[in-house]
């Protein structure tokens, strides 16, 4: 990525983010906001954050205890996911309860709790969102009002109107469709609006088709993505290939300008984030990701790279592709417990966490505690996996621990 390639794109994104409006989708009003509700934290300084998925829990004793070990474990910011494939794991007016839930309500609200917890404990909570799947698995949803039965239209499709196929990966919607981006933004809209939560999370802000071959070529086609294209542009996606790849990545900024605007409308205050893929490069040329333009441009306050690796050198190189470009805006670096077995190479890369001023953030929860994944697999925890999230406490424990945000 040549620095003349990245300021162009930068201006031109800079402008298309200042002219996007926020339009809220044709759906059932959202409940009313639920006091009281605090003011939104900023990013602490440093950050120790954890994500904690949709599969880690299941009970209110379960949110209780996923909180209170973050903070014993010395954190101060816990990502908390509350949406996965348009489902979601809270009361809402527009999506179904998360396939995790049953797709029914559980009997208490498990993001308003994790927010009350976490604020108690003196953590920052955002809310992570997986921004894009819309569903994932080999059979179609139960729900009639899931998006893959109710909204089958706003999924990406080929030039035969044939959608991604049903299997184990996610299936996305179409960022290109205005009336696809406004159901995700009512989506955050509604959360920010009822939920004392301190940021958003964005997650999946990609093209996310990696498991099937000639995906770039083959989606979107159907007409009215190219009938918006042609509108826009005058062209048709074969007339000059490379400017259908940044229209269709400046879709995704596009969606960014558009949930930024709407989380600041409904919680003045509050941080938004955003993991990205480990390499810029890669995350453009593959995925359409733009994360440096967002974080350059004050789309978002963050960036959270997912260098997951166990080598100390690959994790330095990829965040410092990151630095380089973000002209000294926030990266928070991405490391991936779940590989770590032996302590030194942990060790490493928190070092250089702490040599770039000490932000980090942990993938994930279940790296270091048990969870309701252990429940549901027969027999529990395997030995070695209790050994190894011993191993990655004591290594996380020998680092100082910044006071909580308040």
């Amino acid at each position: 990525m040549t620095a003349r390639r990245l300021a162009s794109w930068t201006t031109c994104l800079a402008a298309l983010a200042a002219a996007c409006i926020f339009a809220p989708a044709a759906c059932r009003a959202p409940a009313p906001a639920t006091p009281p509700r605090s003011t939104p934290r900023a990013l602490a300084a440093p950050v120790r954050g954890v994500w904690v998925a949709r599969f880690h829990y299941r009970t209110p004793e379960d949110v209780r205890t996923i909180i209170a070990n973050c903070a014993a474990l010395g954190c101060n910011t816990v990502y908390w996911q509350v949406r996965g494939e348009g489902t979601v794991c809270y009361p809402s007016p527009l999506e179904p309860w998360a396939r995790e839930f049953d797709h029914r309500d559980p009997g208490f609200d498990p993001l308003a709790l994790a927010a009350q917890a976490a604020h108690q404990h003196g953590l920052r909570l955002e809310a992570w969102v997986n921004v894009l799947p819309g569903w994932r698995g080999e059979q179609p949803p139960p729900h009639p009002q899931q998006l893959w039965n109710a909204h089958p239209e706003w999924f990406l499709r080929d030039a035969a109107g044939q959608r991604q196929r049903l299997g184990d990966h996610y299936l996305i919607l179409n960022p290109c469709l205005p009336e696809a981006r406004a159901h995700i933004v009512a989506v955050i809209a509604d959360l920010a609006a009822r939920y004392d939560i301190d940021g958003l999370h964005l997650d999946y802000v990609r093209y996310a088709w990696d498991t099937e071959p000639d995906a770039q070529r083959k989606y979107p086609r159907d007409p009215r993505t190219l009938a918006i294209y042609r509108q826009q542009t005058g062209k048709h996606p074969d007339d000059d290939p490379t400017a259908w790849k940044h229209w269709r990545a400046n879709q995704l900024t596009r969606l960014v300008a558009e949930i930024r605007t709407a989380l600041h409308r409904q919680r003045p205050g509050a941080v938004l984030t955003a993991a990205v893929m480990r390499d810029p490069r890669t995350a453009y040329d593959r995925f359409f990701q733009n994360g440096v333009t967002w974080l350059r441009t004050g789309l978002v306050d963050a960036l959270v790279p997912m260098a997951y690796t166990t080598s100390p050198a690959d994790f330095a190189t990829d965040v410092s592709a990151y630095r380089s470009l973000s002209n000294g805006r926030r990266i928070i670096p991405g490391l991936g417990l779940y590989m770590h077995e032996r302590p030194d190479p942990l060790h490493a890369q928190l070092d250089r966490c702490a040599d770039w001023g000490g932000d980090f953030a942990l993938f994930s929860y279940a790296s270091l505690y048990p969870t309701q994944e252990d429940r549901n697999r027969a027999g529990g925890p395997a030995p070695k996996d209790q050994a190894a999230r011993q191993t990655r406490r004591q290594v996380l424990n020998q680092f100082a621990r910044p006071t909580p945000a308040r």
